[in-house]
């Protein structure tokens, strides 16, 4: 069963104040890749690219984004989501609008991740986003450890 992406945006507006400040477009959320366009405009530091913070937030917003959709998606009813670490690398500026994209690595660490939390109430997983500038190059990358709980 996949969710509706505006129910799961709604979701994010409600309860992540920070979002809609950012100038993000969801371009694909399910429960197995979260993509995000988000705006230059809006993430502008005094160089003129985007500032390292709204990277890092969006990043993390888009793994946060694609467990939901995978609690939603797997009938799990909790919403309660946290990173526990976060560590990004900059390895470009970003001058034009990104794309942010998280996913999991195949089908089977989607279900192992929902399964362990149905099961031990509890899930811990790194999870991997890219930040892609123009032309899909890798402007920069973050891991961050989810934790879930029911």
């Amino acid at each position: 069963m996949e969710v509706n992406s505006q129910d799961l945006i709604q979701i994010l507006s409600d309860n992540i104040k920070l979002y809609e400040h950012l100038g993000i477009e969801v371009q694909e959320l399910n429960s197995h890749r979260a993509v995000f366009k988000v705006s230059l405009e809006k993430n502008l530091n005094h160089k003129g690219t985007a500032f390292g913070g709204s990277l890092y937030a969006s990043g993390v917003l888009s793994a946060y984004a694609l467990v939901l959709a995978g609690l939603k998606h797997y009938k799990i009813d909790t919403e309660n989501i946290v990173i526990a670490k976060g560590s990004i690398e900059y390895h470009r500026p970003v001058e034009t609008d990104f794309e942010i994209r998280c996913a999991f690595k195949d089908e089977a660490e989607e279900k192992n991740f929902y399964k362990e939390l149905q099961e031990k109430k509890r899930v811990r997983a790194d999870l991997h986003v890219q930040i892609l500038g123009e032309g899909g190059s890798l402007r920069a990358s973050l891991v961050g450890a989810f934790v879930v709980r029911m």
